[in-house]
């Protein structure tokens, strides 16, 4: 019914540290955060190449979050790497971590719900923004501290509203996506 954390390693920017952690780690799912993308401290690529690792998924375009990864182990065995920067990591776990727990436990995928935004949001030009929204009154309020970096508005926020390129205006209905608190009884947990 969900997933069960059994370990959870701190690792500095350290290559050696990251691959052993990786191969001898036994779980079904790895999860890493950080160093995803191709900075000269960005060590997951290189590292699942060297494992012989098939990436499924390398990048995505979604704004925070587009270095995220998906990667399957040569003994079949899963690895999410998740951005380094807070929301970016958050948005990774809404959109490739948890459909991934859920296709592999054989849960049942909640369906999408919608609400209009209470005012609109400027989109990326050409990537799907997330953006933190409190929901009120039946209608979805964006918060205004977005930045990948940022906790204050994933803190605050009750959902992230899905926007497409381009953005919406205020009464558009956005597509929203729970955060993992507010989870609570889908069959998935993240702690």
């Amino acid at each position: 019914r969900g997933a069960e954390v059994r370990a959870v390693r701190r690792l500095g920017d350290d290559a050696a540290a990251l691959r052993r952690a990786v191969t001898g780690s036994e779980a079904d799912l790895i999860v890493t955060t950080g160093g995803t993308a191709a900075g000269p401290v960005d060590h997951v690529h290189p590292i699942l190449r060297k494992a012989g690792a098939e990436l499924l998924v390398d990048g995505v375009q979604v704004r925070p979050g587009h270095p995220m990864l998906l990667a399957r182990l040569q003994d079949g065995r899963h690895l999410v790497g998740l951005p380094g920067n807070p929301l970016a990591a958050v948005s990774g776990l809404l959109t490739l971590a948890q459909p991934l727990l859920r296709a592999l436990g054989a849960h049942t995928v909640n369906d999408a719900y919608t609400l209009p935004l209470a005012e609109g949001v400027q989109g990326h030009p050409q990537d799907t923004r997330l953006v933190p929204v409190v929901l009120r009154a039946d209608r979805a309020h964006p918060l205004h501290y977005t930045g990948p970096a940022m906790l204050r508005g994933m803190a605050a926020a009750d959902a992230l509203a899905v926007i497409p390129p381009g953005g919406l205006k205020a009464g558009e209905e956005s597509e929203l996506l729970d955060l993992p608190w507010t989870l609570a009884g889908t069959g998935v947990c993240f702690t």
